[in-house]
């Protein structure tokens, strides 16, 4: 065998000279040229290697962008998810400047930064209510911001908006403040005043301008207002709303049934006479929790300091407990405005009426005024002494008290001289 047949042998076929050739094997095929015969080299296999590297490069890049856009998927649902909530926590929502427009805001008696951010929100004045309460926050006067109507603009940056909200000017005056010692028709007038604004001046009474008619209708239903239960006279519910309407500071918008503002007052007296036993101290004094309560105003509308309201509360009891009429001229006083007349017109030892307490015994029909939470506190804990009167004792209107009849004519007399206010 040739040294060349010999190579082609065993390159072909390493195990030929063993097994001899394969039937199969193109180098032995009579049908194909030995000239032209396909040879499998190193260099084939590396083509063939290159080309599934280049395959698997493109299958790495194609789960490389599958990854990549999977991330930007995750990113911008965990950004929607989670950053933009913690950046509106950190940076709640607000406007800029100082707003368009005007709309009406009502801030209620009690109403804190939250409940008024809130309000202002739903009317479209700020543009969250954490961006109000922060802004609250951060300015020790927004405490002081009152009960009312004010007049604001939408879209205002909730600074701003606390601005105008401490601006007087832009409050719209119809708050009803009722004083201490101010009776039912004071009330009435108060309820049916006209709204005040920044041109109104000092001395206007201010109110929401109620329906006047529906007022006094309302005044006189005492079944709708629903006085508090355990106050009643002879078994049965009073027949005036006097005294139950509780000395404080209201607010109510112009639309508001007179019945529910003067509920509210009701409410207030029942809530104050809860937390304070002025109910329960009554009995301790052997009196119904309204005969209580009509010591209270007349001690309210004599006095002028807290110090004499007890003691006032005082002579009222000693002259009931020794039969001796009151003669209170302040009693007289209401029972003539009940019936329209002029006090200063009448005489109070003769007026004609069961208000007057010089002429009938015994305590007054109703309250003759709404006392406040002193006057009920110096009703319920009278003071000790044995006095059976008192009158002005010097030019401020503190009060003298004594139980020497003579005692008292000299300080009437004192008091006439001295222009303190005696008649």
């Amino acid at each position: 065998m040739r040294q060349r047949d010999r190579e082609l042998t065993t390159d072909s076929d390493p195990h030929g000279l063993l097994f001899g050739p394969s039937d199969e094997d193109p180098l032995f095929d009579d049908d194909v040229p030995t000239g032209n015969l396909p040879r499998v080299t190193r260099v084939t296999r590396g083509e063939s290697r290159a080309q599934g590297g280049r395959h698997a490069k493109r299958r790495n890049r194609r789960v490389f962008g599958i990854v990549a856009a999977m991330v930007v998927v995750v990113l911008v649902a965990a950004t929607w998810l989670v950053v933009l909530p913690i950046y509106h926590y950190l940076i709640p929502p607000d406007y800029s400047g100082s707003g368009t427009g005007t709309v009406s805001v009502t801030v209620r008696t009690d109403d804190g930064a939250a409940d008024i951010g809130t309000t202002l929100h739903d009317s479209g004045v700020v543009a969250s209510v954490r961006a109000f309460t922060a802004a609250a926050a951060a300015n020790a006067k927004s405490t002081s911001i009152q009960p009312g109507t004010y007049r604001l603009k939408k879209h205002m940056s909730a600074d701003q908006a606390l601005t105008l909200l401490l601006d007087p000017a832009s409050r719209e005056h119809n708050e009803v403040v009722v004083t201490e010692g101010a009776t039912s028709m004071d009330v009435l007038k108060r309820l049916t005043a006209a709204p005040c604004n920044a041109n109104s001046s000092a001395s206007a009474l201010c109110g929401p301008g109620l329906d006047k008619a529906a007022a006094q209708r309302a005044l006189t239903n005492i079944k709708a207002i629903g006085l508090p239960t355990d106050y009643q006279v002879n078994g049965n519910a009073p027949t005036s709303v006097e005294g139950f309407l509780f000395p404080a500071t209201y607010f109510f918008p112009d639309n508001t049934d007179p019945a529910d503002a003067l509920l509210q007052m009701v409410t207030k007296f029942t809530d104050q006479a809860r937390t304070t036993n002025f109910t329960a101290s009554a009995k301790a004094l052997h009196l119904t929790p309204y005969q209580e309560l009509v010591i209270a105003s007349i001690a309210q509308s004599e006095a002028r300091y807290p110090d004499d309201f007890p003691k006032v509360a005082r002579v009222i009891l000693n002259r009931l407990a020794a039969h001796k009429p009151l003669q209170i001229d302040a009693t007289s006083r209401y029972g003539a405005q009940l019936e329209g007349l002029n006090p200063s017109k009448i005489d109070y030892a003769r007026f004609d009426s069961p208000y007057n307490t010089y002429l009938h015994d015994g305590l007054t029909p109703t309250p003759i005024s709404n006392p406040g939470a002193e006057a009920m506190d110096g009703a319920a804990h009278p003071a000790a002494g044995n006095w059976i009167y008192y009158v002005n004792g010097d030019k401020d209107g503190h009060l003298f008290f004594t139980n020497s009849e003579t005692a008292f004519v000299k300080a009437v007399e004192r008091c006439k001289t001295n222009n303190w206010g005696c008649g």
